[in-house]
């Protein structure tokens, strides 16, 4: 729950004025450099449905996923201010789709194409992940997993066929559930000391990245 990014609030407050778009709550509502956790965006994920709480659960996710450098801001803020009631709309299907305990596949229907592409213009398969894992909230166990370019790649050792930059629902699902598995097996190794979630399995593979490529001493 403590896997933290630096977000820059200053600089999306000021693109999100400049679109006309609602204003950043919570932790945005302030100045300067804030911490933003796992933690803090799944609690968004625990609030009632609506078209406005959306928004925020989307700004949220999309700035953890983004962190400090924020690439592509603009252009992923143009494509959510081009119809932004489509967008809420969209966003808020596929919330409450999480919240009726929906498949991973149907889920992800719902914010992206047949063929893996984003519903909503900017916002792909990657975002459109990170979503529907902070949609769960704190309150339920991670079914919904996070699956990005750096997952992906990390996957090739055990699914060579495994795309890295788009994926169908189908295989969304599968993914989805080879981490089930893997919980299971994790579950047997440690007994009764713990339980595993998934998305501890998700963060070692994005970590496996980190630990590969920026050495932390």
């Amino acid at each position: 729950m403590g896997h933290a990014v630096a977000v820059d609030v200053d600089r999306w407050n000021r693109a999100l004025k400049e679109r006309g778009l609602p204003p950043a709550k919570g932790k945005f509502a302030g100045h300067g450099r804030v911490v933003l956790t796992r933690e803090d965006v799944l609690k968004l994920g625990g609030l009632i449905p609506n078209a406005g709480n959306s928004l925020q659960l989307l700004y949220h996710s999309l700035a953890w996923g983004l962190g400090t450098r924020a690439p592509r801001l603009q252009k992923r803020l143009d494509g959510l201010a081009s119809d932004v009631e489509r967008a809420q709309n969209l966003l808020l299907d596929a919330w409450q789709l999480v919240r009726s305990d929906a498949s991973p596949r149907e889920s992800y229907r719902a914010l992206t194409t047949e063929r893996g592409a984003g519903r909503i213009p900017w916002l792909g398969p990657a975002f459109a992940t990170k979503f529907l894992y902070f949609a769960q909230g704190l309150s339920r166990e991670p079914r919904h997993l996070i699956l990005d370019e750096v997952v992906a790649t990390n996957l090739r050792d055990v699914w060579p066929q495994a795309p890295t930059t788009a994926w169908w629902p189908e295989t969304y699902e599968t993914y989805c559930r080879l981490v089930e598995r893997w919980v299971e097996q994790a579950g047997l190794r440690v007994g009764q000391s713990r339980s595993i979630r998934a998305d501890e399995i998700e963060l070692a593979l994005f970590r496996r990245h980190l630990k590969q490529n920026h050495p932390i001493s």
